[in-house]
């Protein structure tokens, strides 16, 4: 049922199927699959570098850590206003429910909130943090000098990678729709995440991902080889939350007649209950999302899961295999990636995407990166595997 028409808010869905009713949080299924992308994509990087550092081929870094001090003004006033924050608004979404699921962002982002719990907050966070930090406090502070290894970062790079890649895939969207821009003047939280380029996204967050590699004294090759099997996997989870949510990533229209033993999913969508309301009205639905797309189209996004999910797999199946030639693996999937997305591209929609003029072809913007990637992989994986095999001679 997920999969055969649209749910924009994944509460709905919940609902739906087992009855309980959670729909005063409109928790919106893209956001939601974007956000299990991150925890798989980030699971699987940590597992792997883990692996790499056991076999010591990264090296950790050391910081020095002090223990047992006393509580400090700036802890103090930090905890409590991260209370006074979170009961300010927690409380008042439960107190307006409606007009926090008419419009999630507007009201999260809002003054408006709960002040006496706001304050009540502050202080049972600013308390506690008074309470933990006297607790711990030792005559004398200790100071110690840790290791720090890059799996232990982990959190570091899914916060590079979530804001520089929503920067970049909404740069790169604006490049391609430069209409969409005004939208955006109009209400930035609002247009924050919708119409984003993944690639822009790859390309914002994989510059973050070389500038802290560096800073923090990480091979970097290594960890554009973690990072890949998990990257291309999130993209395909990301990719059913456009499809449950009908934010208009489908394919062209798909009128032919479905072969028996291809599962109608797979086949052709209408998009009911689409998150963008295209389409004609359905009869007999009234609220919100009550339209479907007249002539059924291709389901896209769900044919790149499949890609991103084969993809990872293979990555994965390498991973080993190529440890001795640290980024390989990041070559091959550049190729598979911009493989993936250039045949993608041809049953994708394009009514509302500028075409490029290249070489006496019509591009779209994904199609020129993609061949740029693949090209990027070939080069790069020509490259190493040279200059490893001349360093064994």
């Amino acid at each position: 049922m997920l999969l055969l028409r649209c749910y924009p808010r994944i509460t709905d869905w919940l609902f739906e199927v087992s009855g309980i009713d959670l729909r005063f949080l409109p928790i919106y299924s893209y956001g939601f699959f974007v956000a299990l992308g991150f925890i798989v994509a980030a699971a699987i990087a940590a597992w792997e570098l883990r692996r790499r550092e056991q076999l010591g081929l990264i090296n950790f870094t050391t910081k020095t850590v002090t223990t047992g001090e006393a509580p400090t003004v700036s802890s103090l006033l930090i905890n409590a206003l991260v209370g006074f924050i979170l009961l300010f608004k927690i409380v008042a979404i439960f107190l307006d429910k409606e007009a926090f699921g008419a419009n999630p962002q507007s009201f999260i982002f809002s003054m408006g909130g709960n002040w006496l719990a706001g304050i009540l907050g502050a202080m049972i966070f600013g308390g506690y943090s008074y309470y933990a930090a006297k607790k711990e406090q030792l005559p004398t502070p200790k100071i110690e000098i840790v290791k720090v290894y890059p799996s232990q970062q982990i959190g570091d790079l899914v916060v590079i990678a979530a804001v520089l890649g929503v920067l970049g895939a909404n740069f790169f969207n604006y490049l391609e729709n430069p209409e969409d821009y005004s939208s955006f003047a109009q209400d930035p939280i609002g247009s924050l995440f919708s119409g984003l380029s993944i690639f822009g996204g790859l390309i914002f967050a994989g510059i973050g991902f070389g500038i802290y590699a560096y800073v923090k004294k990480i091979h970097i090759l290594h960890l554009f080889d973690s990072v890949a099997p998990g990257y291309i996997l999130a993209n395909g989870i990301g990719r059913i939350g456009c499809h449950v949510s009908g934010d208009g990533d489908w394919g062209i229209v798909n009128v032919a007649p479905k072969p028996d033993f291809i599962p109608q999913f797979l086949w052709s969508n209408d998009y009911a209950h689409n998150i963008i309301n295209a389409g004609v009205p359905i009869p007999g639905c009234e609220g919100n999302f009550c339209n479907h797309l007249l002539l059924p189209v291709y389901p896209t996004p769900v044919y790149e899961f499949l890609q991103c999910a084969v993809i990872c797999i293979i990555l994965l199946s390498l991973r080993k295999k190529l440890t001795i030639y640290p980024g390989v693996l990041f070559s091959i999937f550049l190729i598979f990636n911009g493989i993936q997305r250039f045949t993608i591209e041809k049953i994708r929609d394009i009514s509302d995407r500028e075409l490029f003029h290249v070489l006496g072809f019509n591009l779209k913007q994904a199609e020129i990166i993609s061949i740029g990637m693949v090209i990027a992989g070939v080069l790069s994986a020509a490259i190493l595997l040279r200059i490893y095999r001349a360093h064994k001679q």
